[in-house]
């Protein structure tokens, strides 16, 4: 092989490596500008990476899994909806709050953020984006201290045990509905049909402030006082290991679930919250946490590589 081949062999696998380096750098700063340009766009804090690789993608991720879920956003603050991830941590705000939000609201929750980073991942001056949510067309919601008793005038009403506490403000009201969605796994199997059980559904109404049982209408000889206490027992001795004591239940009658849309048709229209089955609820709180989208961004594709892999081939025939 000629100087000039080797040389030039050389040359074409550094110019391939900066066209890398550079397809991650413009990749991070393209998804950034699409978001800097949207109409929702508020601002954004911290450092953001010069270049984009695995590595960072993973201490982003690690942050983010860390941020809490739905349930202790306010800790941080009551604005925000929801967390989201790409390259840099993206806080979107709930619309209402636009009266309210203001540079020093957001230098405060940015510090927050950062702080709660910085202790999980080590990573200081985390970027994040700010954003407001695409939620002006949402129902709003808010807590209804006399859910609990607008309950039992439901046709699907079958008992209620327990209360619901009398909160000072919307601050005590969060913390004890944190308290419960800490505290939701209990293992209720015994209690299903699989196991002569009339136990369909169960899951925490936040804004009703109890927890809603479904049983099943179709075996109504196992819907007792005997079956429905034993079943609330259990729920009230393990919350009370919590430290919620009298936790507030509420039992619905429910439909196992069926594929007929004539039978469909006859399930009542739901709440803020519909009752889920276990295993839904499981999911769908995994889903949930905080809950998080990705965004994929251009780099330095295969077929950039494919040409130089060419070119440098042909040179060095």
């Amino acid at each position: 092989m000629c100087k000039w081949h080797k040389y030039g062999t050389w040359f074409l696998l550094s110019l391939a490596l900066l066209l890398m380096l550079v397809g991650f750098a413009s990749a991070e700063t393209d998804t950034f500008e699409e978001y800097a340009e949207d109409s929702h766009f508020i601002t954004s804090k911290g450092t953001f990476a010069d270049t984009i690789d695995q590595e960072w993608r993973n201490i982003i991720g690690n942050c983010c899994r860390s941020l809490p879920d739905s349930y202790s956003y306010y800790r941080f603050d009551k604005a925000i909806r929801t967390f989201a991830c790409s390259e840099f941590i993206i806080v979107e705000l709930k619309s209402e709050y636009k009266g309210e939000i203001n540079d020093s609201r957001i230098d405060q929750l940015y510090q927050k953020i950062e702080a709660h980073c910085e202790e999980h991942t080590g990573l200081s001056e985390v970027p994040v984006v700010f954003m407001w949510a695409e939620d002006e067309e949402d129902l709003k919601f808010e807590y209804d201290p006399d859910a609990f008793e607008k309950a039992k005038n439901s046709s699907w009403f079958v008992a209620a045990m327990g209360n619901v506490p009398v909160f000072a403000d919307e601050t005590e009201w969060l913390e004890w509905s944190e308290k419960v969605h800490e505290g939701r796994f209990l293992d209720l199997e015994s209690y299903t049909p699989a196991n002569g059980g009339p136990l369909l559904s169960y899951g925490f109404k936040k804004y009703s402030g109890y927890i809603e049982v479904g049983v099943n209408k179709g075996t109504p000889d196992k819907v007792n006082d005997t079956s429905l206490n034993e079943i609330y027992q259990t729920i009230d001795e393990h919350f009370g290991d919590e430290g919620i004591s009298n936790i507030s239940v509420v039992f619905v009658w429910e439909f196992p679930a069926q594929t007929d849309e004539a039978f469909l048709e006859e399930i009542p229209p739901t709440e803020e919250e519909s009752p889920q089955t276990m295993e839904e609820s499981i999911e769908n709180e995994s889903a949930e946490d905080g809950e998080e989208t990705s965004q994929t961004t251009p780099g330095f594709t295969s077929i950039m590589l494919i040409l130089c892999l060419l070119i440098i081939s042909r040179f060095t025939k």
